[in-house]
């Protein structure tokens, strides 16, 4: 969630820093706009979690996201 130009979880509601320096960290940020046949037909949802938020998401999935070897890391 973005708010006065600071990024903040989702889910636990800490500031994730994003400015330049040595403490920057990344975040997962998803965004979708449900199609029909959904409940949420038409809505648009935002959200961003830190990593430790995501990685405590993760562990609660009954089957394991995938992790595909990289050998670069790139944005597309």
């Amino acid at each position: 969630m973005i708010k006065e130009n600071r990024v903040y979880c989702n889910s636990c509601g800490r500031e994730i820093r994003t400015g330049i320096g040595s403490r920057m960290e990344d975040y997962f940020h998803m965004e979708k706009t449900w199609g029909y046949f959904s409940r949420k037909d038409g809505m648009l949802q935002k959200a961003d979690i830190c990593e430790d938020c995501m990685d405590r998401w993760m562990r609660e999935f009954k089957i394991s996201p995938e992790y595909p070897e990289r050998t670069e890391i790139f944005e597309c």
